[in-house]
């Protein structure tokens, strides 16, 4: 948990685990709103659309009831009853007409129309005619707002009467809906009014105010309230008239409006009444539609939850499984376990460039550094060919190495020597700076394409020279020519006189060590020829001697063997040995001088391990004559492994018996004396100049196991004591003892002894 904690702290994995939290949950996130309100705002469009159909529905069922009771009013005016008595002032005599007139108001009164009363208001005449009887103008004019009656654009036409203004009324005062008929028809001015009033329970029942639909309104043509859910607004001002459009045709819905109405947002249909002009409006609260909506919502949360939960464990473990090779690569370059702190500190490519950087800085430091010092490695390189210390196969390697020009036919060795210091400006301790200036010299004068680098070996300048040519009369002439412009510019240059030995021409580079020699052997011919000449050996001995072949490298790897008792790699390069010597073309006597070297390099060995090789040959004859008598390689080889190598070898293991006893002990009471301190095999075996392989091999035989297993049981054990003899605490205990830390410790002990150190020291208290 912790490990998953100090991840989540880092700079790179924090980010790229975020980054890919938000890519993947983001889109769920808009697709979950998307989906949320995409599906409030279809609930809300389809409430709207059954809100607008309801909304066209109230109105026609509406005004097919205005219109019956319009079409009733209609034969009421036009009867011959009410067009006569208009001219007439009725009187009680008038008894059978007003009889007539009420019987044929009372026959339009259907209970289908639901029509309250019917009142005939002749102001010409001045009486008053309802359902109750017949009364005189004068004792109601008082009450009557005539001037609502009287419209000059229209003959009939609705208007809501409220008990403020109910009008004449001989039934109380009750709300009522009037439609105002004047007569005679299109005249200036009207005389007779009709009333048709209607209760508003009548006009009601053409409204369903079902909850799921909105509430229902209902205004006139002023704005008056004649029906609302309530009933709290009816025949009163509709109080948000803002909201209502101005611009909407007749008999058609408008478009739905979102609009706060008391305090609560609405979505609002409105339908304009081209009969009468009322509006028919219908108000769906928001919150009713997306409450509807709100199972939706959490399935739709749960959903995209459920989504996210998933897209967070993957991005986890995936960005988990993406970072390791990242940890692993920043561990490595750090160099050690990091702390949660240096986690949330550093980013982990920004460390990592900065390392590349300082690799890369250390890089182009080293790489100047060898470059000033190439110079000194091609020295010595040809320092070890021209001695012959140099492996054949390594030979064409390091030519590339170098740079060197790796396509000569032919090569040959110039040594160059001062003759004499007398009479000049310098002495015999300026010698070396001569030759180191002879060497610059050769170094401007012979194109880098023709030579190697020139060498100093006390107290000659040696040039190995090259060419592609293969006639060596051809070379031997530029070989003069070089070494004329070289005598003739350490002349000018130094006022000095030197002479140039060239040794023979040869085609491989294992012959240069025989052409070094070469070289110093034509110097000194000139006790002959007189100073400041130039030498060719083949012109002073023409006839070629080959100095014996001896494989140096290969030898002084056998003797090294030996020493150091590896006798697999002993006799393999003893066999080595033995073929390289018979793989040149030379004389038996040439051969038998190579193996007597190997010989007495062997006898000297022996020597200094104290072995007796003339009692493992026998003492009748010489090692040298043994030698001598055998006839092939594999008998001289079987002799040399078994005769020689094997009584060193046994000469080497008793003296390192010996030797052996007092190292195990010497390292035992190392680890004995320093257990507070490191101590590793390496330091013991440099203490007792002895190469760690052989310590390690020498101590697990002595005491049975290996050496870090004796100090890890060495240590345990102090720690026992420790805890059970003194009061140190298990931190200090585990510093001393050189543990990493304290958990490092406790795991281990706990591991060797089945309990932790705490538990350890409480148990022997109570022992004690």
């Amino acid at each position: 948990m912790n490990v998953s904690r100090n991840i989540l702290l880092t700079g790179y994995f924090s980010r790229m685990f975020w980054y890919s939290v938000i890519i993947v949950i983001f889109p769920v996130i808009v697709l979950g709103c998307f989906s949320y309100y995409k599906s409030s705002g279809i609930a809300l469009q389809k409430v709207n659309e059954g809100s607008a159909q309801n909304t066209l529905q109230t109105e026609l069922r509406m005004e097919q009831y205005l219109k019956a009771v319009d079409a009733a009013s209609m034969q009421l005016v036009t009867s011959p009853l009410v067009n006569n008595s208009l001219d007439s002032e009725l009187t009680y005599k008038d008894f059978q007409l007003i009889r007539d007139l009420r019987e044929y108001m009372q026959r339009i009164q259907s209970y289908e129309l639901g029509i309250q009363d019917i009142q005939l208001i002749n102001t010409g005449k001045r009486w008053l005619l309802d359902n109750s009887g017949m009364y005189r103008f004068e004792d109601y004019e008082s009450n009557l707002d005539l001037t609502k009656y009287v419209r000059k654009e229209k003959n009939s036409f609705w208007l809501a009467s409220f008990p403020a203004d109910s009008g004449l009324s001989t039934r109380g005062s009750r709300p009522a809906l009037q439609l105002i008929r004047q007569l005679p028809l299109n005249a200036q001015i009207p005389t007779m009014f009709v009333v048709v009033k209607i209760g508003p329970g009548e006009i009601n029942k053409y409204v369903q105010n079902a909850d799921e639909l909105g509430g229902k309104y209902v205004l006139d043509e002023y704005g008056t309230v004649l029906i609302d859910p309530s009933g709290e607004w009816t025949g009163k001002n509709f109080p948000n008239a803002g909201m209502l459009p101005a611009d909407m045709s007749g008999d058609r819905p408008s478009e739905p409006v979102l609009t706060d109405f008391l305090g609560q947002r609405v979505s609002a249909n409105f339908v304009k009444s081209t009969y009468n002009g009322w509006t028919y409006m219908t108000l769906v609260p928001v919150v009713k539609v997306t409450g509807e909506s709100r199972a939706i919502f959490w399935i739709t949360l749960f959903i995209c939850l459920g989504i996210m939960a998933l897209a967070f464990a993957g991005v986890y473990m995936y960005s988990k499984r993406l970072y390791r090779p990242v940890r692993k690569l920043y561990e490595t370059v750090k160099g050690a376990a990091l702390s949660a702190q240096d986690l949330k500190k550093q980013d982990e490519f920004q460390y990592i460039g900065e390392r590349i950087q300082n690799l890369k800085m250390t890089q182009h430091e080293l790489e100047d550094q060898l470059q000033g010092q190439m110079g000194q490695l091609k020295d010595y390189f040809v320092l070890k060919l021209v001695q012959g210390e140099v492996k054949a196969a390594d030979v064409a390697e390091n030519i590339r190495r170098f740079a060197f020009p790796h396509q000569w036919k032919t090569k040959a060795v110039l040594v160059a020597q001062l003759d004499s210091l007398e009479h000049t400006r310098f002495r015999e301790a300026d010698t070396d700076l001569i030759l180191f200036a002879v060497s610059n010299i050769v170094s401007e004068l012979v194109p880098a394409a023709n030579r190697l680098s020139p060498i100093l070996i006390h107290p000659s300048q040696v040039t190995l020279l090259g060419s592609e040519t293969e006639d060596r009369e051809e070379f031997k002439n530029q070989l003069y020519q070089l070494a004329e412009k070289i005598q003739t510019a350490v002349r000018s240059t130094l006022g000095l006189p030197i002479s140039l030995g060239v040794s023979r021409a040869y085609s491989e580079w294992g012959d240069m060590p025989a052409a070094y020699q070469e070289g110093l052997e034509a110097l000194k011919y000139r006790m002959k020829t007189g100073a400041e000449t130039i030498i060719f050996i083949e012109d002073r001995q023409p006839a070629q001697r080959v100095k014996p072949y001896y494989p140096e490298v290969v030898a002084g790897g056998l003797l090294d063997a030996i020493k150091l008792l590896d006798m697999d790699r002993a006799y393999t390069l003893l066999g080595q040995f033995i073929q390289e010597v018979f793989s040149k073309e030379s004389s038996r006597q040439e051969y038998q001088m190579s193996l007597a070297r190997l010989l007495m390099e062997l006898i000297d060995l022996a020597q200094q391990m104290g072995a007796a090789l003339d009692q493992a040959a026998g003492r009748s004859r010489s090692l040298f004559e043994r030698l001598l008598d055998m006839n092939s390689a594999a008998e001289i080889e079987r002799w040399f492994r078994e005769d020689i190598i094997g009584a060193i070898a046994a000469a080497v293991e008793q003296s390192r018996a010996s030797q052996d006893t007092s190292i195990s002990e010497q390292v035992l009471r190392m680890i004995h004396e320093q257990d507070d301190h490191e101590l590793t095999l390496e330091a013991c075996a440099a203490r007792l100049h002895f190469h760690p392989s052989h310590v390690k091999r020498v101590f697990r035989r002595d005491v049975g196991v290996s050496f870090s297993e004796y100090v890890a049981g060495h240590r345990l054990l102090t720690a026992k004591k420790w805890l059970v003899q003194s009061e140190m605490k298990v931190n200090e205990i585990a510093e001393r003892l050189q543990y990493n830390n304290a958990q490092n410790f406790i795991r281990y002990f706990r591991k060797m002894e089945g309990m932790t150190p705490g538990q350890y020291r409480e148990l022997h208290k109570e022992w004690s």
